[in-house]
C-alpha cells in the first residue's frame, strides 16, 4: 500500500486533517445532534454541516494556503460571534423583540466555519467559480437569516461577509466579480425565488422561527406552506432555464401568497379593530414593519418579475437562412481554420456590442453550441468570449464553446471552465510540402496512377459547373450518404448543400472520359485580412473512382496552394480522435471507446489514419463548458446538432454494422 504518498498528501492539508479530527471527537462525544443549533432535532442536517466544514477546510487550504486558512477559519468566526453577541446584548437592553428572543441562543455552529472558509476561498478561485460559490453562499445565508432568524443565522451571515473580505485581503484580489460575472436579472430573480421557496420550507423544520419573513408560515397550514415552497422552487428552476412557464407559476404563487398574507396581517386586523396605534416604541415599530414586510416582499418580487419578464424568458433561436454579414467579418478578421463553417445554414451570428467580433452558434434545447472559435482578433478574443457568455446567460442558454482551439481553452480554463478533448485537427504546412520521401509513397503512387489513367484535377467553384457536372457531383455525395447505416452528420460537417457557396473552392477528379469521379471542397481561411489557406470539408469518392483518388486531389491542392503563396492547409478535425493516443486519462479513453463504437458507421479512426499519410501536425480541439455538471446536457445538444435525424432504429443498424465488420475481419 502506498503509505508515503498518502502521508505526503495529508501533510499538504494539515488544516483539513485537524478539522476532520475535531469533528470525529464531536461525534464520539455524542454532540452530533447539537452541532447545528438551527436543526437540533435533525441529525442529517448536522452531518451535512460537518461534512461541509471538512470540505471547506480542504478547499480553503488548497486555494489560499494552510496558514491563511487556519487564521481565517478561527479569527473570522470568532469576530462574527463576538459582534453578534454584542449586537444582541445591546438590542436586548433596548427591549428589541428579536434580540430578546435570540439572547441566550448558541451563536456558533460548524456551518459558520464552513461558510467563512468557502467565502474566503472564493477569492482565490477563477472568476466564474468564484461568482457561483458566492451566489450560493449568500442565497443560503440570507434565506436562513430572513426566515429562521436565530443567533447562529446572524453569525453565519456576518461570517460570510467578513470571510469574503478576508479572502480578498489575503489573496490581494478585488472581491467584486469580473465583467462577465456581474449580476443579471435572471440570476437575481432565480436567487430570490429560491430564497422565498427554501425559506418557506425552512420555517417548518426549524424550532421557533423568528426571522423577519417567518410570518409566511403563520398565515398558512403546513400543507399549504409545503405547496408554496415547492412551487416557488420549481418556478426558480424554470426561470433559470428561460421557460415562460416559470414566470406563470411564480406569478400565480406570489399573487396568492400576497393576497393571503395581506388578508391575515392587514385586512382582518383592521376589520376586527385589532390594529391600534401604540406609539413609536421600538417593539411597536419593529412589529408593524415585520407584518407589513410579510406581504410587501412577495408583492415586490411579483412586480419585479412582471417588469423583467422580457429578460427572463429565453429568446427563440432564429437560425440564419444562409451566409450573412459574417462572411465580411471572416475576410477581415481571424476566426481560425474552421471559421467559415459559421456561415452555413442553421447557424445564427451574435455580434459584440462594440463591434469587437462575432460568434457563430446554434441552439439545441437550452445549449448554445458555438461553431469553433470566435471571429475577432487575438487581442479582443477574451472580451468577445466574455460578452457572448453573458449573452447566453441572459437568454437562459448554457454556452458551449465547441471544437475550439487552444487559445480559447487557455482563456476559459483559468476561469474555472471545464475543457474536454473532442477531436484533433490535422494542419499541413504547404510551404514545405512535397511528394518526396518514404512517408509520401502512397501520395506519389496515387499521383502517378492518375497520370497514367488520364485522371486530372480541376480547381473550380460550384457555380462554374455545367448541369452534367452538377448532377455527377450530387450523385457522388448522395450515394455516399445513402451507403451509411446511420444518418449523415451535420453541424460542422458539410455535405452537398454546402458546396453551393461562392467562397468555397472545389477540387474535382475528372477521368479520361470527362466524368467526375471524386469531389473535395475547400473552405477559405483568413488571417489579418488575407487568405492564408483552405480547410478540407467534403471528401467523396465515386463508384468508378480509382483507388487513391482522394489522396491525389488533396496532394494536388496542397501543391497548388504552395504555388499560390498560401501557408496552411487544414484537413479539418477528426471527431473523437484522442489528443494523445497513448494517454490513459479517463477522457481520452472515453473518446477512444466512443470512436470504436461509431467506427463501422462513420469511420473516425480510419479517417485519422488516412490523414496521417500527409504528415500534418495535430492540433487539439476542445469542448469548453461552464462546469462538469453541464456536460450531460451539452452532450445531448451535440448529439442533436450532429445527428438531428437519429432515431432508436439506428441503434439496431449500428449493431448490424458491428456484426458486419466483425464478419469481414473473421
Amino acid at each position: 500500500m502506498p503509505i508515503r504518498p498518502a502521508l505526503a498528501r495529508l501533510r499538504r492539508h494539515p488544516v483539513a486533517l485537524v478539522v476532520a479530527g475535531a469533528i470525529v471527537v464531536l461525534v464520539v462525544g455524542a454532540r452530533l445532534t447539537h452541532a447545528e443549533p438551527d436543526f437540533p432535532h435533525h441529525p442529517p442536517v448536522a452531518c451535512l454541516a460537518l461534512v461541509a466544514t471538512i470540505i471547506a477546510a480542504a478547499v480553503a487550504e488548497r486555494t489560499i494556503g494552510s496558514i491563511r486558512a487556519a487564521l481565517v477559519g478561527v479569527v473570522v468566526p470568532a469576530i462574527a460571534m463576538l459582534v453578534t453577541e454584542l449586537a444582541v446584548s445591546v438590542g436586548d437592553a433596548l427591549g428589541e423583540a428579536h434580540a430578546e428572543v435570540v439572547h441566550g441562543q448558541p451563536m456558533l455552529a460548524p456551518s459558520v466555519i464552513a461558510v467563512t472558509l468557502f467565502a474566503a476561498a472564493s477569492a482565490g478561485m477563477p472568476a466564474q467559480r468564484r461568482w457561483r460559490v458566492r451566489t450560493v453562499l449568500w442565497t443560503v445565508t440570507l434565506t436562513l437569516l430572513l426566515f429562521a432568524g436565530h443567533g447562529s443565522d446572524v453569525t453565519r451571515a456576518l461570517a460570510a461577509l467578513l470571510g469574503t473580505a478576508a479572502g480578498a485581503l489575503v489573496v490581494h484580489r478585488a472581491s467584486r466579480p469580473a465583467q462577465r460575472d456581474h449580476l443579471t436579472a435572471r440570476t437575481v430573480v432565480v436567487a430570490t425565488l429560491v430564497a422565498l421557496g427554501g425559506g418557506t420550507l425552512v420555517t417548518l423544520v426549524v424550532p421557533d422561527p423568528d426571522g423577519v419573513l417567518s410570518p409566511f408560515s403563520d398565515a398558512m397550514s403546513d400543507r399549504a406552506t409545503v405547496l408554496v415552497g415547492v412551487l416557488l422552487l420549481v418556478a426558480a428552476w424554470l426561470v433559470h432555464h428561460g421557460r415562460r412557464a416559470g414566470i406563470v407559476v411564480a406569478a400565480g404563487v406570489l399573487v396568492v401568497l400576497t393576497a393571503v398574507l395581506a388578508d391575515v396581517f392587514l385586512i382582518e386586523p383592521m376589520t376586527d379593530s385589532a390594529v391600534q396605534w401604540q406609539g413609536l416604541g421600538l417593539d411597536e415599530v419593529e412589529w408593524q414593519v415585520t407584518l407589513l414586510g410579510a406581504w410587501v416582499v412577495p408583492a415586490s418580487v411579483l412586480l419585479a418579475i412582471l417588469v423583467l419578464r422580457g429578460r427572463l424568458v429565453r429568446a427563440p433561436f432564429r437560425a440564419a437562412s444562409g451566409p450573412s454579414g459574417l462572411v465580411a467579418m471572416l475576410r477581415g478578421g481571424d476566426a481560425g481554420s474552421l471559421g467559415h463553417m459559421g456561415t452555413w445554414r442553421g447557424n445564427a451570428v451574435w455580434s459584440h456590442p462594440d463591434g469587437l467580433g462575432a460568434v457563430a452558434y446554434r441552439v439545441r434545447g437550452d445549449v448554445a453550441l458555438t461553431v469553433s472559435d470566435p471571429v475577432c482578433t487575438a487581442d479582443d478574443r477574451a472580451a468577445v468570449i466574455s460578452a457572448f457568455a453573458l449573452h447566453c446567460e441572459e437568454n437562459g442558454w448554457v454556452p458551449a464553446f465547441t471544437s475550439v482551439h487552444e487559445p480559447v481553452r487557455a482563456i476559459l480554463a483559468p476561469e474555472g471552465w471545464t475543457a474536454l478533448p473532442v477531436g484533433v485537427e490535422a494542419v499541413l504546412d504547404v510551404t514545405t510540402f512535397d511528394l518526396r520521401g518514404k512517408r509520401r509513397q502512397d501520395l506519389r503512387t496515387a499521383s502517378n496512377r492518375a497520370d497514367r489513367e488520364g485522371v486530372r484535377d480541376e480547381w473550380t467553384r460550384f457555380a462554374q459547373l455545367d448541369a452534367r457536372q452538377r448532377a455527377e457531383v450530387e450523385a457522388i455525395c448522395t450515394r455516399w450518404a445513402a451507403d451509411r447505416r446511420l444518418p449523415e452528420m451535420g453541424f460542422t460537417l458539410g455535405g452537398f448543400r454546402e458546396l453551393d457557396d461562392p467562397d468555397v473552392r472545389l477540387a474535382l477528379a475528372v477521368d479520361a472520359s470527362d466524368r467526375v469521379t471524386a469531389v473535395t471542397s475547400w473552405l477559405p481561411v483568413y488571417a489579418h485580412g488575407a487568405l492564408t489557406g483552405y480547410t478540407l470539408d467534403v471528401m467523396r469518392r465515386g463508384e468508378d473512382g480509382m483507388p487513391g483518388v482522394v489522396e491525389f486531389l488533396i496532394a494536388r491542392t496542397a501543391l497548388r496552394s504552395r504555388e499560390a503563396g498560401l501557408t496552411t492547409l487544414s484537413l479539418s478535425g477528426t471527431p473523437l480522435a484522442a489528443h494523445d493516443p497513448a494517454s490513459t486519462a479517463v477522457l481520452d479513453r472515453g473518446s477512444r471507446l466512443l470512436a470504436r463504437l461509431l467506427e463501422p458507421a462513420y469511420g473516425f479512426r480510419s479517417l485519422q489514419r488516412f490523414k496521417e499519410k500527409f504528415g500534418a501536425q495535430h492540433e487539439p480541439l476542445w469542448l469548453v463548458v461552464p462546469t462538469p455538471l453541464h456536460v450531460p446536457r451539452v452532450a445531448r445538444a451535440l448529439a442533436g446538432a450532429y445527428l438531428p435525424g437519429l432515431r432508436p432504429r439506428h441503434l439496431w443498424e449500428l449493431r448490424r454494422a458491428h456484426r458486419a465488420a466483425a464478419g469481414a475481419r473473421g
